[in-house]
Formats: structure tokens, sequence, C-alpha cells
């Protein structure tokens, strides 16, 4: 069509909404060009019957359009249109911005249509005029502050008369759900895509400290822990450094006490140093200074043995003291973490042996899993694991396998296997039990969907997929491999489809049709 027929068909719109351009950006074209953004070389929905109206429903990455209208006559206004616009981050209705509605003709030509603001949630309703017949590509432009975007719908048929256009029909198996009620609860969908699977072995398993990493820190001594010099001393969820002192405690006086030690250390060195003095002088025999020195090598391995030092000056009690020695005791911290549990208060008497701390460094933890034996020869190939843990939906990864067991728990029938997994914000307790997958080597392509798809109803495995803006069928599945988060489908869903992945139950209950669901737009 030459330039000029296309502006004598822009002079017989009825409506100043509507232009005439070509695709390329001339007057009237919108600043977003279909084919800079279309998400599809062909809509995965066709147009399909919705009652009286026709419905047609498409996707991109961020957006679902879901369109109904009614049967378009050429050179007449149409009566509304329902486009919901639903931004697929969160599943929510879209509630500002603008609407454009592209009709492309096949000579590349369109005539558009724009409305401001939806007049209730998530639902346009433009009543777009089309001057002649034919088949025309349309392209749904979103634009506001909550999305930006152009989703190529499908053909819309514009025809010479009501009475021309087919008899609308419907599939009796469809369940219907409304967006309304998609909107108002917990609602999603995922796209049926091809991709490899990693062969897994689902598994048990509990969150157990990294070797090197968790402490238990005991009194060396018996005595008391000074109030005054204990008033900071860390409590649980502390972050504390190696070498930090966590307690002051003041040991206990009488034979063997640490203050007896020390001081026992201290007199045998000074006769140590006097005896070599006089063997020098060949006052004594050197049998004397050879039993000094073996003394004094007891004395300062028991003295050890508290966790004590001949070669460090004991600090003295800022308070009066309260073994009659004059010496206090730091515990330290033998390694750097976040103190877990506190077992002495400032004032309080402890006895030697007693677990003061217990630290914890929660940046890795280890996965111990119970493998069940009858898959104990495939344990060989283990690559990893994926798992959940109790009280979250969450996944997490296990990314090296640590250790296998050497033989078959007899009891439980089992076989360890220990992986080590990243725990960089601390949400992996030590003591969580986990439900995991071992990851095999090896993996298999095919069709895949989120686990959260696969619902279990009378012991089949089923899937709903969204045929429509508010249209569902159910699926049984024949099911493959999966790695924990994909499973692979031999038989029930294609790729491109949609399945529920948040709100399943829901739509089964619309199959039921019970009373918990409503029933009717509100548009």
């Amino acid at each position: 069509m030459t330039l000029a027929s296309r502006l004598a068909l822009a002079a017989l719109l009825s409506t100043g909404a509507l232009l005439l351009g070509c695709s390329g950006g001339s007057s009237g074209d919108h600043s977003h060009g279909e084919d800079a953004h279309s998400h599809s070389a062909a809509p995965r929905a066709a147009e399909s019957a919705h009652g009286s109206r026709a419905a047609t429903t498409e996707w991109s990455d961020r957006l679902e359009i879901f369109a109904e209208h009614p049967v378009m006559v050429a050179g007449q206004e149409s009566a509304p249109w329902a486009v919901h616009v639903t931004r697929l981050d969160g599943y929510r209705p879209l509630t500002e911005g603008a609407l454009t509605l592209r009709f492309r003709r096949p000579d590349g030509a369109a005539y558009v249509h724009s409305v401001e603001g939806p007049p209730e949630p998530g639902i346009f309703t433009p009543q777009p005029t089309i001057p002649e017949t034919g088949t025309f590509r349309l392209f749904a432009v979103v634009e506001g502050p909550q999305a930006q975007d152009t989703v190529e719908v499908g053909d819309v048929t514009v025809y010479e008369s009501t009475s021309a256009a087919p008899a609308p029909g419907g599939s009796s198996a469809e369940i219907s759900y409304l967006k309304e009620q998609q909107w108002e609860t917990a609602f999603g969908v995922a796209e049926v895509q091809k991709r490899s699977v990693q062969r897994s072995i689902e598994a048990p398993g509990t969150i157990e400290p990294f070797a090197g990493r968790h402490a238990k820190v005991s009194a060396p001594v018996s005595g008391l822990t000074p109030a005054r010099a204990n008033l900071n001393m860390p409590a649980p969820g502390d972050r504390v450094q190696e070498g930090q002192t966590l307690a002051t405690l003041s040991p206990s006086g009488g034979e063997g006490s640490y203050a007896d030690l020390k001081g026992r250390v201290q007199r045998l060195q000074r006769e140590v140093r006097r005896a070599e003095r006089l063997v020098e002088a060949e006052a004594i025999p050197q049998k004397r200074l050879v039993e000094a020195r073996h003394d004094l090598t007891l004395a300062r391995a028991a003295l050890e043995s508290m966790g004590g030092s001949d070669g460090q000056r004991a600090s003295t009690s800022s308070g009066p003291s309260t073994t009659g020695a004059g010496f206090n005791y730091d515990l330290k911290a033998p390694i750097s973490g976040r103190v877990q549990e506190r077992h002495l208060a400032p004032g309080s008497r402890v006895e030697v042996g007693t677990v003061l701390y217990t630290i914890v460094d929660p940046s890795r933890v280890w996965l111990r899993l119970r493998v069940s034996a009858e898959h104990a020869s495939a344990v060989s190939r283990a690559t990893g694991a994926v798992f959940t843990v109790e009280g979250s939906d969450t996944a997490y990864e296990a990314s090296r396998v640590v250790s296998t067991g050497a033989s078959i728990d007899a009891d439980t029938r089992t076989l360890p296997v220990r992986l080590e997994a990243p725990n960089p914000n601390g949400a992996l307790k030590i003591g969580m039990m986990a439900d995991a997958r071992l990851l095999l080597d090896g993996s298999k392509p095919g069709i895949t969907i989120p686990n959260e798809a696969i619902q279990t109803e009378d012991g089949q495995p089923v899937a709903y997929v969204q045929t429509g803006g508010e249209a569902f069928e159910r699926r049984p599945l024949q099911l493959g491999p999966t790695d924990g988060q994909y499973t692979l489908v031999e038989r029930g869903v294609q790729a491109g489809e949609h399945v529920v992945t948040t709100g399943a139950y829901q739509v089964y209950l619309a199959s039921l049709n019970t009373s918990q669901i409503g029933h009717g737009h509100t548009h």
C-alpha cells in the first residue's frame, strides 16, 4: 500500500487514538519497535474462545499479558477489552503505567491505540477501532514505573460484521481460575524448559560442625570468676577472635592447685639457678643440679597441663586476692568464631574440667548424609549435594565430598557420607536435620519442570498447566531423574508450556468447583 493510501485510511479513523504508520518508526509509531522487543518468534498461546470473547495469553521474561476481547468489526469501535497485565516478579497486577496496542498489518504498517493507567489493578480496558478487515499481529507495549516491556501477543482478526465471526468454542476439560483470584493469593508459574538434569540419590542428613571450627573451652583450674574482671565477658552470639580473653579466673589455693604449681615452678627456678652457681664453685655435686632440673621439668609440665606457663608473668588481680597467691588465669579463645554457649557468670565458682564456652566458626559446615545401602555402590560417583533444612524451603548446595564411610551401619543399613557446605550468613545451624539429594556425575538432557510444580494426587504425580490466562489443565506426569530442583518429565508436558509452581492447591480446589473458590469477574 502506498503512503497516500495509508494517509487516506488514517483519515477514516473514528478516534485520534488510532494512527496508521510503518513499523520502521514513522509518524504515529511507538518508540518501542516490536522487532527489537519481541520475546518470541511465534506466540505460545493461540487465540482461543473464552465465553463470548476471544482470549489470548502470552508471556515475556517480566510480564504475562492475558487479553480478552470481543469480536472486532471493521470501522466500529469495539466493546471494552480486558487486558490483564501481571508482573511475574511476585505475580502481582500492574497498577500504574500506560498500555499501547499495536495492530501490525502484513505490510508492516500498524494501527496504534493507547490508554493510560488501568481503571482497576491489572486490567486495562481499551476500545480500539480498526478500519479494515484482516488478520493483524498484536503487540502489547507496557510503559511505566513498574514495568517497561513489549510482548508479542498473537493474531487478532477483524471481520466485516459480527455474523461473519466464527462461533466461539471451548474445552470442557479446562479449569477456570480467575486472574483476580490469582492476584489475591500466593501464586506463580514457570516455563517448561529443556535442560540437563544431574542424577541424584535422596538421603536424610544432619548439619555438623566443620573440623577445626568448633571448640569447647574447659576450665583448666578450679576457682572463682572475679566480678569486676569479668563484666565484659563475651555472651552467646558474640564474635570472638583467636587468643581473645573469654574470662578471668582466680584459681583456688591448696596443694596441686594452679597457684600452688605456679609458686612451685618459681621456687624450683630459683633453686636451679642457685644449684648452677654452687656446682660451678664446686660447692655441691653435679647430681644435685640434675635433680633440681628434673623437679622443675615435672612442675612445668603440671602447670602447662592447666594452661599456664612459667615464661609469662602472671597478671595480678585488680581487686583483693581470693587465693592468697595473687595469681589470675586468663581463659583464651582457641579459635575465631561466634560464642554458641557460655556456662559461667561473673562471681561464680568453676571446677576444673567444666565446659565454660562453646565456640563455633559457622562460615563452613559439614553435611552428614545417611545413604541407603541399596545406593552405596553409586556413592563413589558423588560430586556434591543440594539440600533443604527443617523449617525452610531454601535450597543449599554442598560443594565438596569430604569423606565416605568404609562400611554399612548394621543398625540403620546406611552409609555415612560427609560433604562440605558454605554458610556465609549463618543460616545453617549445627544439629539441623536436612533433606538432601546426593548428586552423581553424569547428566541426562530432556524436558524439565521445577520440583515445586509436581503434585501428588492419589499416588500419581501431576502438574497443573496454564493453557491461558485463567485456564488450566491437570496433567498426569511420567517422571525421570531429578537433581532436587528440576525433574525430567518423560510424558505429560511440553517445552514452552507454563506450569503452576505456587498455588496449585487453589487450582485443584477450583477444579472441584468447591465453595472455597470465588466465582466471576469483577470487570
